[in-house]
């Protein structure tokens, strides 16, 4: 069940969405008139697909604001320029996803020089994240060309896919920084930064030189953000600590087997018991999320009495918008795969008229335990939970239930999905005609507890680390949510 995460920033390459400016003037097979007809080809489907593609924005604002995106494009010159005018991400939805084809992906890569400095971005603030450079490590950046950070990051927004007005997606995306600022400025040969030493205020400046693209990547993987790898390589990773008394579980995903999930909950937890600690944290701060059961079945480790375990789906449409351009496994798909998805959906789905949505029905939810008994081998002690803006969908769930239960402490920062309700389950893909770009569409909506509204934001944690605290954790490289909690539990 291991994963490589050593990978993760080169397929940001070749699967993000780019957003490069400068002199090459055309990819092999892309003009300007297909991208900017495939984006609105993009917007038609989402707005026939999506199962809520109005609930942050309204239908009229929508199209405002596409057309006048468009219009921006269309004057641009390089084709890669257009990229920074995708309007996917005026949806605010975390699980949607728009990324050119891996070969045009690889073309970008050769005609890019890199900006060299891993960052990390921690409250809209942009650190440096790396030992091997000539500013100081955790040195906080202010100006990239003279151009304040937050402007900076503002140049990106369209790849920084959020719910509604969640903030911390910017955390989320501190590796994928280096190589979205590289691509807008792929031609660079050098890059002006303004910084100012940890905790001090004067701002210093430094020109460096870009790196081509085996040097940036290289870099980029020796960024030095201070979490423990080992423990983020693996769907599920524990640790104990007999000096302290306390253990320390991370869940990096949901979307895991229901034997093999409870085998390593039950597992740790019996060992934590067996080993009379008073004191546990689950780390979900880069848990993406799956199944809301396995979520549930967490908790159940640390509920205290039985809880309720309730969440349903529900969807504009049922129906497969724009089916020509639908591919599955890679190619296209059949009448026969069309209509297989189409029977699924009709028979798991029924319409509430009043609502105007679709809603899952009882066979959607068979296996669903609504009210869900403490494990046998329940944790009785202390919980600390760790979020931030890598913690997304199920994930979120797993907070909002040790959240709402009382029966822990959300230490980090906001979720980067929402407290009622995000988009999961099913997904549909098409190929956009003309650029051969990938569209990843979320089918459903799941919501939870009966909410029936969704504020756009997600669970905020009941402590967050202060800004003076992380920085001097960092510095030290400590990982500052971890160890603030340690800390925290010592002092009790």
């Amino acid at each position: 069940m291991k994963y490589d995460l050593r990978s993760f920033f080169v397929m940001f390459l070749f699967g993000c969405f780019l957003n490069v400016g400068g002199q090459v003037k055309e990819l092999p097979g892309l003009k300007k008139e297909d991208i900017i007809a495939d984006y609105r080809l993009a917007m038609d489907i989402l707005k026939k697909q999506h199962p809520n593609p109005y609930k942050f924005i309204d239908s009229i604002a929508l199209e405002r604001k596409v057309d006048s995106l468009m219009k921006e494009a269309a004057k641009q010159e390089d084709v890669f320029a257009l990229a920074n005018y995708s309007p996917v991400y005026l949806i605010r939805d975390v699980h949607l996803n728009l990324r050119w084809s891996a070969d045009n992906g690889k073309e970008a890569i050769k005609a890019t020089n890199f900006f060299p400095v891993p960052v990390m971005i921690e409250r809209g603030r942009v650190f440096v994240n790396s030992k091997e450079t000539e500013l100081p490590f955790a040195a906080e950046i202010m100006t990239i060309n003279l151009q304040p950070v937050a402007s900076v990051l503002d140049g990106i927004s369209s790849q920084i896919y959020a719910d509604g007005n969640i903030a911390t997606a910017t955390d989320r995306f501190y590796g994928e920084f280096q190589a979205a600022l590289s691509l807008k400025n792929h031609n660079r040969k050098s890059y002006e930064i303004g910084y100012r030493e940890p905790f001090k205020n004067e701002i210093k400046r430094v020109t460096l030189s870009a790196e081509n693209p085996s040097e940036g990547i290289r870099r980029a993987r020796h960024a030095f953000y201070p979490v423990n790898v080992l423990q983020r390589s693996y769907w599920i990773y524990s640790d104990f600590d007999d000096v302290s008394k306390l253990a320390v579980l991370t869940v990096n995903s949901f979307n895991l087997a229901e034997s093999y999930a409870y085998k390593e909950f039950s597992t740790f937890f019996k060992e934590v018991n067996k080993r009379g600690y008073k004191n546990v944290i689950i780390d979900i701060r880069s848990n993406g999320g799956g199944n809301p059961n396995i979520s549930a079945l967490l908790y159940s480790f640390l509920s205290l009495m039985p809880f309720h375990n309730i969440f349903n789906y529900r969807t504009r449409t049922i129906d497969i918008a724009y089916p020509e351009y639908a591919i599955a496994d890679g190619r296209k798909m059949s009448d026969d795969d069309i209509q297989s998805q189409k029977n699924f959906l009709y028979q798991r789905y029924d319409k509430d008229d009043k609502a105007g949505f679709y809603i899952g029905n009882t066979r959607l939810r068979e296996g669903q335990l609504e009210n869900f008994p403490p494990d046998k081998d329940a944790f009785k002690g202390s919980v600390y939970v760790l979020t931030g803006g890598g913690t997304v969908s199920a994930a979120t769930y797993f907070a909002s239930l040790v959240q709402k239960n009382n029966r822990g402490l959300i230490v980090g920062k906001e979720t980067g999905s929402g407290e009622n309700a995000t988009t999961a389950a099913w997904f549909l893909t098409y190929q956009l005609p003309r650029t051969k770009s990938i569209l990843t569409v979320p089918m459903s909506e799941l919501y939870f507890f009966n909410a029936t509204i969704d504020k756009g934001r997600g669970i905020m944690p009941d402590k967050e680390v202060p800004m003076d605290q992380f920085m001097t954790y960092m510095k030290n490289g400590k990982d500052p949510e971890l160890c603030s909690v340690k800390d925290m539990i010592l002092l009790k």
